[in-house]
């Protein structure tokens, strides 16, 4: 049985590889137009994920980013519950 683990090939990332990844992410297909499956979408983003981690990519390039600095609290921010 291989020794290679997730974590061994994440490590072994280009940012080639990262790029391609995060776009397929983005847009569902990989570059030839076939789409990504349920389970190439959660290694892919595992992978993205683990690569942005262990390369101290800004937070505001991470994939899946909301820039909440802006927004400013009101009532509307509050849920509340009817039953």
């Amino acid at each position: 049985m291989s020794d290679m683990t997730f974590d061994k090939i994440a490590a072994q990332l280009t940012p080639e590889l990262y790029q391609r990844f995060k776009s397929a992410i983005e847009l569902g297909k990989w570059p030839d137009g076939t789409r990504l499956s349920k389970d190439q979408v959660a290694l892919c983003m595992e992978a993205v994920i683990h690569y942005e981690h262990t390369h101290d990519i800004p937070e505001a390039s991470r994939i899946g980013f909301i820039d909440r600095s802006n927004k400013k609290k009101s009532d509307d921010d509050n849920i509340t519950w009817v039953n």
